[in-house]
């Protein structure tokens, strides 16, 4: 019966004739003057309706009047409570398959945390002149035109004592390049930013740089961490950086690399 039901109402006018059921009672005439059709036709319509029990029709006097059959819709409501039942179990199985594929997408992305770069050398002179040496006075040894944004162009690399200052270079033009923004300042002792040269700050990874008094002068350790924050990039960036850390430190002036602690 679902299915004659179905066929029934497949066809627009049907549908029109039907709703217009639902609303009230109408006779042959009364369902003609609301629609663009003949009363031939709208008795056609009618018939389907009464064959697939959606409509019902009752003598009044000398007038057959027409209905809405609440037992037939009973059924195909049934019926299509049945299919929306299997429609939201499919769609919530297909939500968890994606929801799982999504997981599993996202946890391949995300790199597994590399190991920090250590990186340890020893220059003459107490940790606050090497302090002030690292900091105001890198542009007077820092290898720009390698090790730069700028490249040829770079012509300084300035720091801003404090947290929150900025770590950047200047171009001949005058143009800033922010290379850090300092977290942490403790002149003498420690120094730590996040680094991000010619990057959105969501991509900066960590530095952290100590400075220790030693017979032979002051020791100076490097610590780069937060390699994840530059996402399927982080390997070959921390190979770089395993290179060019060697290659800055090495132009600080006196400096003498040591080992680095196990």
């Amino acid at each position: 019966m679902v299915d004659a039901q179905l066929e029934a109402l497949s066809v627009e006018t049907r549908r029109v004739i039907y709703t217009m059921l639902l609303e009230r009672p109408r006779s042959v005439g009364e369902i003609a003057q609301g629609l663009p059709v003949s009363r031939p036709a709208v008795s056609q319509h009618l018939k389907v309706l009464l064959d697939a029990e959606l409509a019902r029709v009752t003598d009044v006097g000398n007038r057959r009047v027409y209905s809405a059959n609440p037992e037939g819709m009973a059924a195909l409501r049934d019926w299509i409570d049945r299919m929306w039942d299997m429609a939201m179990g499919s769609f919530a199985g297909f939500a968890q398959r994606e929801s799982t594929r999504r997981e599993m997408e996202r946890e391949m992305s995300v790199p597994e945390k590399l190991e920090a770069l250590v990186k340890v050398i020893t220059v003459p002179g107490e940790p606050a002149v090497v302090f002030e040496l690292f900091t105001n006075k890198m542009g007077e040894w820092w290898p720009l035109q390698t090790h730069s944004v700028g490249g040829e162009d770079a012509v300084d690399a300035r720091v801003e004592g404090g947290v929150g200052g900025r770590v950047y270079e200047v171009t001949r033009d005058g143009v800033e390049h922010q290379w850090a923004r300092i977290d942490e300042w403790e002149p003498g002792r420690r120094l730590a930013m996040e680094w991000y040269p010619g990057l959105p700050m969501a991509q900066a990874t960590h530095l952290e740089i100590t400075f220790r008094q030693t017979a032979e002068g002051t020791e100076m350790t490097l610590v780069h961490d937060g390699w994840e924050a530059r996402g399927t990039d982080a390997d070959r960036m921390r190979q770089s950086y395993d290179r060019g850390w060697d290659t800055v430190l090495g132009r600080i002036p006196g400096s003498v690399r040591a080992e680095a602690p196990a």
